[in-house]
């Protein structure tokens, strides 16, 4: 009898210590940070994670919630991670709601989403490093409805806009000659994301085989991966202006002093200076306002127009490609300039027949266009 208590006490202490040992939910997120940062994701993703957990997640230590009448106190982020419920996620994420911040709402949900699916697949991983147990049964962030509040962006500048854009931007004497060809080599480059390639050094330019190598860490959470982009004699020229106007020995090709990247806000500054000369009005009408993350899609959409594949116009601004052929066989980003060189220079002669032409040239085909229409 004594030896069967003795063994009871035992197994309930054995219990108790693996139940003590299940990990919290602030310790799961922080135990999902480490491995994003082991997989390599961009410093400023990582500051993104840490910075939602601090004020987002731990910022709000403590909610009220009412049971059977009676009120408790909860500290949700110190729950053990098994035993959060949806019901405990939605309480964490309506003080972000209730500020007005939908978007952040939606960004915040997303991360405890794949915190929760790190949670459970991590911990019966092989290659597991951390020897912290969760005991998750469940993804109680997956049912957690946040209602999309951000639009998709929709303005793109028609051929007229992007003509008059190309040719004023550098007779804007508050916009610095560098800063007007980033614009440049965006359109030129097909509709490069801008804050990828200004943050290239010019190491990254090969001019001899005439491509820039990007690395792309687009995406919450994304891998780095490398993305080739063929260089146009149009780019090229472009790139050939800008060391022109910089200092021997300079690091960096979009720089002021050559060694450190312009910063990411300059590019709105400068579009809003053009704004704001009389340059931005056609047909003595203003220019609809734009953005530089509008070059982007204004670059895919006057490739549509130019009977350009989704499919060619897709790999040539590095979106994402798919797939166990492509993980696993067609995974040697440098290979692929080859395809991609017919579908810049099909870019390039569509892009020199706009920039190139005269305004009589566009007119008239302005007036051919509705003839056939007529």
């Amino acid at each position: 009898m004594q030896a069967e208590r003795q063994r009871q006490l035992h197994e309930q202490q054995r219990l108790a210590a693996i139940e003590a040992s299940k990990g919290t939910l602030s310790e799961l997120f922080r135990d999902y940070i480490e491995d994003r940062r082991r997989d390599g994701v961009s410093a400023a993703q990582i500051k993104e994670f840490e910075r939602v957990l601090s004020k987002d997640l731990e910022g709000e230590k403590v909610v009220a919630v009412s049971k059977e009448g009676q009120e408790e106190r909860l500290n949700i982020m110190n729950m053990k991670a098994k035993d959060v419920r949806p019901e405990h996620v939605n309480l964490l994420l309506k003080p972000i709601w209730d500020r007005g911040a939908g978007r952040q709402t939606g960004k915040v949900r997303s991360f405890l989403v794949a915190a929760f699916n790190f949670g459970l697949k991590a911990e019966h991983h092989i290659d597991r490093s951390s020897n912290k147990s969760y005991g998750l049964q469940m993804n109680p962030a997956d049912p957690v409805t946040v209602p999309n509040t951000s639009k998709p962006g929709e303005r793109a500048l028609t051929d007229k806009e992007l003509r008059q854009f190309w040719h004023t931007i550098t007779k804007v004497d508050s916009v610095g000659a560098i800063m007007a060809r980033v614009f440049h080599f965006a359109f030129a480059t097909a509709g490069q994301r801008p804050l990828q390639f200004i943050r290239e050094p010019w190491t990254s330019y090969n001019f001899q085989k005439k491509y820039l190598k990007i690395i792309d860490s687009k995406g919450r959470g994304s891998k780095k991966r490398a993305h080739f982009v063929p260089l146009s004699s149009r780019a090229l020229q472009v790139l050939e202006q800008v060391r022109a106007l910089q200092s021997p020995g300079a690091i960096y090709p979009w720089s002021v002093g050559g060694q450190k990247p312009i910063h990411a806000s300059s590019l709105s500054h400068a579009v809003a200076e053009w704004f704001a000369t009389e340059h931005a009005k056609l047909d003595c009408q203003p220019v609809p306002k734009f953005t530089p993350r509008d070059i982007r899609r204004t670059c895919t959409q006057f490739m549509q127009r130019n009977d350009i594949k989704d499919f060619d116009s897709d790999a040539l601004q590095s979106h994402g490609q798919t797939g166990v052929v492509v993980t696993h066989y067609r995974n040697n980003p440098e290979a692929k300039l080859a395809q991609m060189r017919p579908t810049m220079e099909a870019f390039d002669a569509a892009l020199s027949r706009l920039l190139d032409s005269s305004d009589e040239d566009e007119h008239q085909a302005e007036q051919l266009d509705l003839f056939e229409i007529g």
